[in-house]
């Protein structure tokens, strides 16, 4: 099945958890948790609050949770939270504070 990309524009502020089956783009600001497919949180994107998707990739600011099977920490990103992975790609300038706990399926802990 396939489906469009739940899309998160610059300017909204969502003060509510998103649930969706598919990919989410965040590029606003979300106050509450994300569980979807896959998850890309844009250079400006904000998440307060626990992501839960297979793919992560995060370019913004995230605080709370994250459990990821991928879960990828652009330079641009900001990360204050506890993360559960199977595979954590931290690249050279992301800012990463909090734990990190490897899980071999990371999504059932949630």
């Amino acid at each position: 099945m396939s489906y469009r990309v739940f899309s998160v524009p610059r300017k909204v502020r969502i003060r509510e958890d998103i649930d969706f089956p598919g990919p989410v783009l965040i590029e606003g600001t979300v106050l509450g948790d994300v569980r979807c497919m896959s998850l890309i949180v844009a250079e400006r994107g904000i998440v307060d609050g626990t992501i839960k998707a297979d793919t992560v990739t995060i370019l913004g600011e995230v605080s709370g949770e994250i459990f990821a099977t991928h879960l990828t920490l652009k330079p641009s990103s900001a990360v204050a939270a506890n993360i559960f992975h199977k595979h954590l790609s931290l690249e050279n300038g992301c800012i990463f504070e909090g734990h990190s706990r490897r899980h071999t399926d990371p999504l059932r802990l949630v």
